[in-house]
Parts: C-alpha cells; structure tokens; sequence
C-alpha cells in the first residue's frame, strides 16, 4: 500500500519534515557535532554500521556541527570517504572520528563482506581552527608465526605473502584520561569464531600522539565496539559473546578499567538472539545501552537504563530464572507489555517502553503511524539524553512492512524520562534528504557529569604487592574463585520435565536455553559431584583466506571443533581439599571448600570448565577471561553465579600462606585414577595438553574398537575403520562427532530425522562426555546423572514405534544397554582409566581434529600456536618517570609453544651503559625469577629526556613475535599532551 502512494503525497510528507526540523531550531542551547549520512528516499535502505557489519557504510557521511539556532558548518566533506564514532574530548576543543578513507562499492571486497580495502582511521578536529590530525594509520600486527605477512600491506602485499584482502579498521575513538585514547581496531588480523560479524575488532588503548599502543583485552577473541568512559573512570563496550556453543547472534556490555584489568558484565543477552550495542552515561550516573537485532534494523532498537553501581551487599544481577527477574516495559504490538529476562541487571528500566527490540517492525501508535525506533544515545546537559530516531517500521524485512525506510534524525529525551509516545521527543533536527546520527554535545565533560574528566586509575601498577606469587614486573596474574559451590550455570527456561535442563534431542525449537543462551551444564549433577576445575587456554584465528597455505575453501581454519577455535589445557585442578584425618575442609558457608588459585601467563585468553571424579565436564564458562600482568583475579564468587553475592576469597583456603599456588606454565597437572579408582593426579612437565583426534583417539580406535565396528561386523551399525573422507573429514570422525544430519547408523527418534540440541551424533554430545552415549559404554555405565527409566526410550534403536505407549519422542533419550566396550572376552584391548578420561578430555574440548596435513599445510592446523608470547615493560613506566629510572625491567612469558630466548631483544634510542642508541642491550640484562630481567643503568636517567623509546621483543617457538615499544620521559610532560589545542607531532 505504501509503494503505490502517490509522488504527491511523499512531497506532502517531505515539506512536513522539513517544516518541523526549522520550526524547533531552539531545541538546545549548545552546539551539537553529529554525521550527516547518505538517504535515498522512503523507498530505498541505507547502510548502517551496526555489529554485524561495523566495516558498512554509504559513502559520503559527513562530520557536521549543528549551532543551537539551527545552521550547521561541515566540519569533515565527504564524497568517498564517510566519517563515523564522533566523541568529544573533556575540554569539547576537540572532536575524536574514524574515517572510512572510500567507501564506493568498487572499494568494497565483495568476498570479504564488503570491508573497504582502504580501512578507516582515527582522526580529531580541533573545533576553533578546524586543524585535522590523523591519529592511526592503518597499522597491521599479525601473529608472525601463523602466515608469511607483510605488515606494511594487508591487502594487496603480493603473491608470495597472505593478505586480509581488506584494509585495518580502526574505530570507535574514547578519550581516557591520562591524554591516552582507547578504540577498537582489527590490526591483529584475526577473524571472529562464529561467522556472523566481521572482522574482529579488539580493544585497544595509546597516547593521543599514537605512542605506547597497548592490547587492553586480549580476550576480545570474538569482536569488541565502541569503548564508552564512566564517570567511575571504567570503559563499557559491547562485546561478541559467541564462545563455545552460544548462539552466534548475541552481544553483551562489559566494563574493564583502561589498562585491561578488572573487567566484568553489565549486561549480557541471555533470552534471545539479541544485541547490546551503543551505550553512554548520563548525569544522574545512569547507563543507557541499545537493545537491538543484528542485521535486519540497521542497529536501530529500544533503549534500557540501569545504575551505574549497586548498593553494598545487593547483587549486581537478578535470578537466572526470568519469572523471578522484574517486568520490563515495552511494547511489541498495538499495547505495551512487559518482559522479563534472565540475570536482570540491578535497577533495569525501559527509557524508550514506546517501542521494542525485536526483529519486526515497530508498533503502531495512537495516530496509525509507526513508533519508530532509536539509536546512537548520547548524553547531554541537565541529565537529558540526545538520541537518533527514525519514523516507521525501522526493519528490513517484511515483517509486516519495512517502508518507509529509515529517517534517521535527532531528538532530545528530557531527563531521560522513559517515553511512551513520539510526541514525548524533542525534536533538534530531521532533514528528509539525510540521516542524522552520532548526535555529540559539545560542551565540557563537567557540564554533563559535575567533573572535568573521568576518574583516573594507576595504569598496570604490577608493583609485586596484588600476591606473593607475582613479583614487581611480572608477566604472569593469578585466577580463581572462593567456591565452585556458587553456581548459576543451569538454563532459566528449560523443560522442568527435565530438571530445569535441556531435552536429549526434540524437534521443538527453543525448547531449552541451555548452552546457546543461558547455561552450560551436563547432564544432571549436585554440588557433591563437583570434583576438579579445569582450566582452558584460548585461542583465536588469523584471517589467512588469502595466499600461501590457504586453508580448504577459505574456512580460516585447517581444523575443525565444535568451537571453530583453538582450546588447550592448562591444568587440571582438585577442588576438594581434607584434614589430616581425612574430614573435609569447610569453608565459613559450611560447605566443603571449593576454593582455588592458579597462575598463568598474562594477556593469554581463558576459560573454566567443572569437572566430576572422572575428568568429565559438569559445566562451562561459555567466556573468553584474561589477566593482565600482575593482576590478580578471584573475585568471580563461583560459576556464573550473577545473582549470587560472593564468598570471600580471604577466608578461604586458597588464601592462606601455606596454600600452594600451581604455576600452569611451569607444570600441567592432570587428573587421573588409582587402581581403586580414587582420584589422583599428574604432574606433566609440559606448559599444556592437547587433545586431538588423529593424533590421540583413532590409535585408540584402532587398537581396541574396530574388532567389532568395522564394515564387515558392523557392531551397532557403527563403523569405524572406514576412513573415506566426506565434506573434507574421515568416515570415523564423521560418525563419531559429525553426524548431525544422521547419515549413517541408527536413525533419531524424532520426526525431523536429524540429531538436534548439542548432538554431535548419536555418540557424542557437544562439549558433554559424560552425555555422551560413547563415553557410557567406555566406561561401562550411564554417566549423565539419570537412570535410563527417567526418560522414554525405544526398546528397538532408532524406531520410534518401539516407545512405550503414549510416549513423546520429544521427550525420550538413550538408555545405556549392553556392556562395557571393548567387551570382557574380546581380543581387543581394554582401555585404561587414563585412556577413557582422554576421550572425555576430546569430547570436552570440543572434538578437534587437525585437517592441516590432509589439506596439504602443515603445521597450519589445531597445534598451530595462534598466542603470540607475553611481552611486559614495567620500568621505565610509560610518559613521564618522575624519579630518574635507575634501571630498565621487563619480563615474558608465553602460554604455549615457548619462549624462543635466542629471539629476546632488547633496545633504546639513547646511551645505556656506554651502549650507543639503536645497539643490542640484551647482553646486559640479568635473569631474575618468573620470567624477569633488568640491566642496571651505571646511572640514572637524565632528567631531560623526552620522547625517548625502549624497545622489548621476544619470539615463541611457533614465529609469533611480540614487541612493545615503550615512550616515556623524565622532563615533566606538563602541556606537552594537554587535550587541547597544541599540536601533538
């Protein structure tokens, strides 16, 4: 109906717009900075970044400023180029953007999900004398050891190098106090673990002038955006929370302080495949962050509100369960509704309850009209929030309509008062021929907050008093918790029938969050099952789809888990700890105590999974975790236990002295069994274990299975030497734990004929050895906390007609039937205790299998090692050494493949003992422990130097090269970096 309105009518409608827009020039009584996009009319999309696409832009957006009598200057003109991310700094003489350098679709990589070849950068505006500088220059760092690449060119390098193919994005300017500036940039070259964003953008911080470039969040294996400053001196930003088996659509908001350390949530999507992305604070010290549905809004959503900190003793979140969390205004259809959420954030409010974040057009209103929806909140004077809304539907899709298309302009919601109705809005400025987006106040950080700035914080002061385990300098942080015995990790909405845990396989869509949303537990299990933690190693993917060793079909990965990513283990450790008389130790809750500490190598990625007496998963941390250098970190309270107020780790056992603190670089404990099947463990030497299936289950397979399941046998219509290879993997890693689709052996139960829920295959459940059927019959018992008369099951494999009477297959699983395989009596081998938990271990860690040398690269499969080392400076310390260093201190360390020390350099711009500027020092340097060295300087610093440089670099056993360039003076920076108007370079 509308496509058939008359030309006249879309005039009529286009003179109104522009009508209202001049008709409330007064809107505010300040300057606004804000980007003028591209529009083609009601009829025709337009292309906004949002976190499916943060590299999609039409060309031609410009940076404007917008004076409160309503004319407007451009500040930035574009034609190819489109200006994103505005931010004005503390003193509002400045304004921060990123600038996409051409965004014409012949500058586009069309197989690459239309990134520009020419990236963005970061630049600022001085707003007084409209001097430009450009702050990045599209630096590209890969890891060296995971392709031949030039770093000077990621795109078109030449044929002997890999390449992006796309150029470096550096995005999302934040100025943080201490003139540094923290943003988001994919110069690591890596891609996401799930395909539904591109490319991954980590967290980085620098000075303004680009010295002293640190990686804040190593863990941002995923993708990061749009880093916000609190008041309290935190970033918030949304992060792709995609880990492990959770639903590749989601996004969350998680604080961190500046130097990376200290991060925790906000606000994670844990009901449905939404997104929480754009965020600010306002005056009252509230945050406002955008709900949203990738892709099909073009990032437009509803906005929520919450405190910015909890009142001492409340938890910071409410119940898994969303029936016990508080309703939530919004309204989905013609009449407002209430939602309800798992772990709702303390003080959860709707400030835009008008309209909703769905993925179908916005309601319609009192007057037959579309509600629109909002993005881009930005805080403003007297607690008021600026916001971008647009008119109509604000979908893509048809669902009913998605025209007319996206009007984008700017409004003003008064106190940030929720609003009910488009007439509740402000309007400051709404052309028809454009959007309008990013609006920005320019107006002085304490005009907003009371405060010149943001809170400061001590950068890494890693100053050797967090633990006695960590040193000054050190390399290395410390992790762990007060009790395991706090956990949340179960769904919130999963079928009671089945303990509030998922069903085994249904053709019901959305029958359980657990694993892809809320939860991440195995099977049936109580506390008293909880044995061991197990600590896992993480590791992204460079994105090396183009050049040499290129992997199968431009996968990304010459490998393949459950993950899509790397997943090593780092130790294994037993919770539970006894007197001498063999009670149990209690903690002061007066349950056993489950408390722990470990160290490993900072900035290395990780994550936690629970484990019973027999190595098997009970629950996983679906997370990416790090440490940074010297941090200590258990404050967590447990597993997922949001809505849990912690345990204090100081009353714990793994706080006292004599409590020994396992160094996972040093040594791999692993669990294991005696001959009465008590638990024990291994100590390994080796900085990790691996577990693969070529290398450590198929000998296994061959050894003691294929007797009996072969082609010719074929023992439970399971066949297991059949090595043919389909789609790419061999026959009996595809039956094991790719079989999805259900090719081959005993049918599903279910009328969709396929395995569903986290079935892998029959045999193997993603991520669950002890639901998994294979793991029963090595073990010879069913493991997953059930007996086999809880649930229906077919007396006859795979024939829904031998259930018994009445009984929903929806509702019916496996039985464990038969006896312990290889059988007593057979000729086969029987697998010893160490071998059946080295299944689980597989299992557990997704199922890997390396396909590097199958597809003719080498070494560029699952034992690649994707972390390049731990590269620590922690004197001089960065900027302005107000007591003369005596001394240059640094350390490494590195999580897998090692240290290379014949690669350790170290070098400097000045004379160091008689050592000229630019010469090797490293032969001055003397070993301490942990990974630490210094060269004792003969004396100290002059107290003139400026701009002076060490340099620190270290190579691992794989090529990864690490180095870290540290800036700093001893002549007082006082108005050398000042945020004003001085020039920087």
């Amino acid at each position: 109906m509308y496509q058939g309105q008359t030309m006249a009518r879309r005039w009529w409608i286009a003179a109104f717009w522009m009508t209202v827009a001049f008709s409330c020039e007064a809107a505010v009584d300040y300057d606004i900075v804000y980007v003028r996009q591209t529009r083609a009319g009601d009829l025709q999309n337009t292309t906004w970044p949002e976190i499916f696409h943060p590299g999609r832009i039409d060309a031609g957006a410009d940076l404007m400023l917008l004076h409160p009598d309503g004319s407007e200057e451009i500040l930035v003109d574009c034609t190819d180029c489109s200006v994103t991310d505005p931010y004005v700094s503390f003193d509002a003489q400045w304004v921060y953007y990123s600038l996409f350098h051409d965004q014409r679709p012949e500058a586009l990589n069309g197989q690459r999900g239309d990134l520009p070849f020419a990236g963005a950068d970061i630049f600022r505006i001085h707003l007084q004398s409209r001097n430009i500088e450009q702050l990045t220059f599209g630096e590209f760092t890969p890891n060296t050891g995971t392709g031949n690449w030039n770093p000077e060119d990621p795109v078109s390098p030449g044929s002997g190098f890999n390449r992006l193919g796309y150029g470096i994005l550096n995005l999302g300017p934040m100025p943080v106090p201490g003139n540094r500036l923290a943003f988001t940039s994919n110069r690591n070259g890596q891609i996401p673990t799930k395909g539904f964003t591109n490319p991954t953008l980590q967290l980085f911080v620098m000075d303004l002038d680009g010295e002293n470039v640190e990686a804040i969040a190593p863990m941002t294996l995923g993708s990061a955006l749009h880093p916000t400053i609190l008041k309290d001196g935190r970033l918030i930003f949304s992060t792709y929370e995609s880990q492990g088996l959770r639903d590749r659509r989601i996004w969350g908001i998680w604080s961190i302080l500046p130097d990376g350390r200290g991060w925790a949530p906000i606000v994670s999507s844990m009901t449905a495949p939404e997104s929480f992305h754009f965020m600010t604070q306002v005056s009252n010290g509230d945050i406002v962050v955008e709900a949203y549905y990738n892709l099909n809004n073009n990032g437009f959503g509803a906005l929520y509100g919450m405190p910015s900190s909890v009142p001492a003793g409340t938890p910071a979140f409410g119940s898994p369960f969303p029936a016990e969390n508080p309703p939530i205004d919004h309204t989905p259809g013609d009449t407002p509704r209430t939602f309800t959420m798992s772990f709702t954030p303390h003080g959860y409010y709707a400030v835009t309850p008008m309209t909703h974040h769905e993925d179908h057009a916005a309601p319609i209103g009192t007057d037959g009209n579309r509600v629109g929806k909002f993005t881009h909140p930005s805080a403003a004077p007297d607690n008021d929030l600026l916001v971008v809304w647009t008119p109509g539907p604000a979908n893509d899709l048809t669902r009913p309509t998605q025209v007319p298309y996206y009007d984008g302009g700017l409004y003003v919601i008064n106190n940030t008062t929720p609003v009910w109705a488009p007439d509740e809005l402000k309007l400051i400025k709404n052309d028809p021929a454009y959007n309008e987006a990013w609006p920005r106040a320019v107006v002085p950080y304490g005009a907003i907050h009371g405060v010149p700035e943001p809170a400061s914080h001590e950068w890494l002061p890693n100053d050797g008093t967090a633990h006695d385990e960590l040193p000054e300098g050190t390399a290395f942080g410390l992790t762990g918790t007060s009790s395991v015995y706090k956990r949340e990790s179960f769904p919130g909405d999963g079928e009671s029938s089945f303990d509030g845990l998922d069903p085994f396989n249904t053709s019901e869509n959305n029958a359980s969050s657990n694993w892809t949303h809320q939860g991440a537990d195995a099977g049936k299990y109580s506390n008293s099952d909880i044995w061991a933690i197990r600590i896992l190693a993480m590791e992204g993917a460079t994105d090396r789809r183009y050049g040499p060793e290129t992997p199968i079909l431009g996968s990304g990965n010459d490998f393949v888990n459950h993950a899509n990513e790397r997943l090593r283990i780092l130790g294994e450790i037993p919770l539970r700890k006894f007197e001498t008389g063999g009670q149990p130790v209690m903690d002061t809750e007066g349950n056993p105590d489950t408390s722990f500490l470990v160290k490993l190598p900072a900035d290395t990625p990780f994550t936690f999974q629970t484990l019973d007496r027999n190595g098997m998963l009970l629950n996983m941390a679906q997370t990416w975790h790090q440490v940074r250098p010297g941090e200590m970190r258990a404050d967590c309270g447990g597993c997922h236990s949001h809505s849990q107020l912690p345990l204090d780790f100081a009353q714990t056992a793994a706080a006292q002295p004599d409590y020994v603190v396992r160094d996972l670089s040093s040594q791999t404990p692993i669990l294991s069994q005696d001959g009465s099947g008590n638990p024990t463990v291994i100590e390994s030497s080796d900085p990790l274990l691996d577990v693969e299936f070529l290398r450590d289950i198929r000998p296994i397979l061959q050894r003691s299975c294929i007797e009996c399941h072969n082609t010719t046998d074929n023992a439970g219509e399971l066949v297991l030497d059949d090595l043919t290879l389909v789609d790419g993997l061999p026959g009996d890693y595809k039956r094991l734990a790719d079989d999805a689709s259900a090719d081959w052996g005993y049918p599903p139960l279910i009328n969709n004929g396929v395995w569903r829920q986290t079935n892998a295959s029959r045999y193997v459940r993603k991520f669950q050895s002890r639901r998994s059927l294979l793991m029963w019959k090595l073990f010879g018992e069913r493991l997953d906390g059930w007996d086999n008369a809880d649930h229906p099951s077919a007396s006859t494999p795979g024939d829904p007609g031998t259930l018994p009477n009445g009984a929903n297959p929806n509702s019916s699983d496996l039985d464990y039937t038969g006896t312990i395989m290889p059988p007593p009596g057979s000729a086969s081998p029987a697998l010893t205790i160490d071998e059946k938990m080295l299944f689980a271990r597989w299992i557990d860690l997704g199922a890997p299998i390396d396909l590097s040398d199958l597809r003719g690269n080498p070494g560029r499969g699952w034992f690649m090692d994707e972390l390049r080392p731990t590269v620590h400076i922690s004197v001089p310390r960065p900027n302005y050494n107000s007591a003369a260093p005596t001394r240059i201190a640094f350390s490494v360390a590195d999580a897998n493949s090692g240290i290379d020390a014949a690669t350790l350099s170290v070098t400097a711009d000045f004379t160091v003992n008689g050592i000229a500027p630019g010469n090797e020092l490293i032969s001055l340097a003397t070993p301490l422990s942990d990974g630490r060295y210094e060269i004792v300087l003969d004396n100290p610093l002059p107290g003139t130097l400026r701009d002076a440089h060490v340099i620190v670099s270290v190579a691992d056993d794989q090529g990864n090269i690490n180095v870290v360039d540290r800036r700093f003076h001893t002549l007082p920076d006082e108005g050398i970096f000042r945020d004003g108007f001085e020039p920087l370079f």
